[in-house]
Order: structure tokens, then sequence, then C-alpha cells
């Protein structure tokens, strides 16, 4: 069982929440997972000192992404990631968003996304 410490009670709840629910065999539950993975990695993108966001998500890149070529790897896949999330209908459902159409879409977002959080929250604590 995965346990959360990213020294933040509601992202570690959030994360939580979003693996249980991923683990469900119900399609409609999973999609709801896919939900909280997102509220969770906004949350993170808040947990680094910073002026704003993206001030915040800079200082956070620039901490588990220390080799040049990576990190610009890292930049790209967080602004892809965040741009994912505001064009299609995983946290909000403003009809200029486009719905996901197939469980396999919603799969493979988690693991998208998920993979990318728990890289950087288990690297932010060690760096």
């Amino acid at each position: 069982m995965a346990v959360f410490r990213t020294g933040d009670n509601e992202l570690d709840s959030l994360l939580e929440s979003a693996r249980i629910k991923f683990l469900s065999p119900d399609a409609k539950v999973r999609r709801e997972g896919l939900e909280k993975l997102w509220d969770a990695w906004e949350r993170i993108k808040t947990v680094e000192s910073g002026a704003d966001k993206k001030a915040s998500v800079k200082a956070l890149l620039d901490k588990v992404g220390r080799e040049p070529h990576f990190r610009e790897l890292l930049e790209r896949e967080a602004k892809e990631l965040t741009s994912i999330g505001n064009e299609f209908q995983i946290r909000h459902t403003e009809t200029t968003q486009t719905p996901l159409q197939k469980d396999e879409h919603v799969d493979y977002l988690f693991h998208r996304l998920f993979g990318l959080i728990r890289m950087v929250t288990i690297l932010r604590n060690v760096s």
C-alpha cells in the first residue's frame, strides 16, 4: 500500500484518494481517481515558495531536475500535463473542453501524471 509523505497533508490525502479510486474496476471511479490526481497536480505546483504558481513550479523543477537536459524535459512535461488538464474534461466540464472518450485514455493519463508526481515528490524530499 502506498503511503505518501510529501510534507503536505492535503496533498498526501489527494494522492491516496486518487490511488485508491484508480485501483477500482469501475471505470467511473477510476475517472474520479484521475480528477483527484489532477487536483494533487495543481496543489503540488504550489508547495515550493515563490511569488506565484509559476515561480513555485520553477523552484520545484529546479530542485528535482538538476541536469539541464532532464530539467528541460520536466519543464515540457509539466507544461503539457497542465495543458491537458485545461483542455480536457478532467477537473472541469466547460463546453469548450474535450471529453475523454475511452477508459484507456483515463488510464493512460493517470499513469503519465502519477509517474511525474511520484518522481517529483520523492526527489523533492531527498534533494
